[in-house]
């Protein structure tokens, strides 16, 4: 899967990159840092969005124009989710690892580490059902 970093309101200004980049373009978004990447240089400053590349993935080329077909497939073939899903995942890594200084983890394969509920907490809850 591809994304973008879009850095300017017209629709070529943005920079292609690679699932394995996004953990880095999520941490130059939001500390504002600027680097370099597989498609380019961007300063982080400047980063509008961070959005799924769907041309790239599905192999459209770069300045087809999507349709109501095209967004029925991504749809039907629930690449539109998945895309979404791994960038809000990667955003919540990445905001995590920012806010506890743990930023040398980042694109390093690192996984956020579950909620397992306490025996209390699981009572309370209990408790709280209808």
């Amino acid at each position: 899967m591809y994304y973008k970093i879009i850095h300017g309101y017209n629709s070529e200004e943005y920079i292609e990159i690679e699932e394995n980049e996004l953990e880095k373009a999520f941490y130059v978004f939001l500390t504002k840092k600027d680097a370099v990447f597989s498609g380019g240089a961007v300063k982080g400053g400047q980063i509008l969005f961070i959005k799924p590349d769907f041309h790239r993935t599905m192999g459209w080329h770069r300045g087809y124009k999507l349709d109501d077909w095209d967004y029925a497939e991504l749809s039907d073939r629930k690449i539109d989710r998945k895309m979404q899903g791994v960038l809000e995942n990667t955003k919540e890594k990445v905001q995590y690892l920012i806010s506890t200084r743990q930023e040398n983890l980042i694109g390093t394969g690192f996984e956020l580490p579950k909620l397992n509920p306490t025996s209390e907490t699981k009572q309370l809850s209990d408790k709280m059902k209808v």
